[in-house]
């Protein structure tokens, strides 16, 4: 069964999620990934898996351009990417994101194919923005986006929504409640793993993500410095972003928060084995919220218990009380509270929730059983 797996843009990292169940099912199906355009620094991720990219087809020169500017080309060329897709002869379609699909809706079209999208959070949400809410430069792109969205939701098959969270935002915002499925993307438990704990003098909490406003960044510093009046802890940070400088600034006067910045994938997977807990703040972002956050399954997985606000697909990723501790969105106080009360658990009580942790992510959040999820549902379409 040959199986296109397509996407606007492919960038390795971060979109790991777009090819490690094609990876992983490479034995028992045919894939080949198609994108408009593609930047993979990690290609061992892609396993076997064979990517095609658009533009480098057309145009190979292009390499030479910035990646945001080879999207915007690669977007005003959907046909390119059509026209690889239809030639390849698919007997299935799987679409990442509502937004950039008429190229693999039409390739659906031409070949007949049955497409199936995943829905990822920003897609859905797209089509619940009103114009207004768009300055008159934006609206076009808003308005392209909601007709890519709402053509995927009219051609797919089958719907598949990253969280019990973005299943509802779909149907809201016009899906077919009988094509949605809810199908978490699982994490790989046999790359995130616990590691032996190295001795510290004082608790770790992590954060790990894009360091943005609406990640709860600066929540978080203002939350472990009431937190560590009444328990000593550092505070370590690890992603890229904006606000990396204006966080070191704001830390500066808590010399227990550290700011790292961007760093490699294992990095961030030792981060993680070493940490008392996770931490993940995330806000609403313009009526948005988290859609599923599998930062917290990667933490899982590496028998790390989280903390976050229960915002969005949030809650889904956990199991409240045994593997973390869930608080009110925006909450600072009621955040820094959560922390130290962590913080204060018996060290056998943490222990406890690492192993239930551990087994959570293995058992419920897996990428090996979102891959046997997904092989049964390519499998019903054949």
């Amino acid at each position: 069964m040959k199986i296109a797996i397509t996407k606007g843009s492919l960038l390795i990292p971060p979109t790991y999620f777009a090819v490690q169940h094609a990876a992983r099912l490479a034995g028992e199906f045919d894939f080949s990934v198609f994108a408009g355009t593609t930047e993979i620094t990690d290609a061992a991720a892609l396993g076997a898996v064979d990517v095609i990219d658009a533009l480098d087809d057309v145009a190979p020169v292009t390499r030479r351009l910035s990646i945001r500017q080879r999207e915007k080309l690669s977007a005003a060329l959907p046909l390119i990417l059509r026209r690889r897709i239809t030639a390849w002869h698919p007997d299935l379609i799987h679409q990442h994101f509502g937004y950039a699909s008429i190229p693999a809706v039409r390739a659906a079209r031409d070949t007949g194919a049955p497409l199936f999208v995943t829905v990822h959070g920003g897609d859905a949400f797209s089509m619940l923005k009103p114009m207004s809410s768009r300055s008159l430069a934006g609206r076009p792109a808003l308005a392209r986006m909601q007709r890519h969205v709402s053509a995927a939701y009219t051609s797919a098959q089958k719907i598949l929504a990253v969280s019990e969270y973005i299943a509802d935002i779909a149907i809201e915002g016009g899906a077919d409640p009988s094509r949605i499925t809810v199908h978490y993307q699982g994490v790989d438990t046999d790359w995130f793993t616990p590691a032996e704990r190295e001795a510290h003098e004082m608790p770790r909490l992590l954060f790990v993500g894009r360091m943005v406003e609406t990640k709860g960044v600066r929540d978080l510093i203002e939350a472990s410095q009431q937190a560590s009046k009444r328990e000593p802890h550092t505070l370590e940070f690890i992603g890229g972003g904006p606000m990396v400088e204006s966080a070191r600034q704001l830390a500066a006067s808590s010399p227990h928060i550290r700011v790292h910045g961007a760093q490699p994938r294992d990095v961030v997977r030792e981060h993680m084995q070493q940490a008392d807990a996770l931490v993940l703040p995330t806000r609403v972002n313009n009526g948005a919220r988290e859609a599923a956050g599998l930062v917290l399954v990667e933490a899982q997985a590496c028998g790390t218990p989280v903390i976050a606000y229960d915002s969005g697909g949030t809650s889904e990723m956990m199991d409240e009380g045994k593997t973390g501790i869930l608080t009110v969105e925006g909450d600072i106080p009621g955040l820094g509270d959560a922390l130290a009360e962590f913080l204060a658990l018996p060290e056998a009580t943490r222990d406890q929730m690492r192993r239930d942790a551990r087994n959570f992510a293995v058992t419920a959040r897996s990428l090996d059983e979102s891959c046997r999820q997904l092989a049964s549902l390519y499998k019903e379409r054949s």
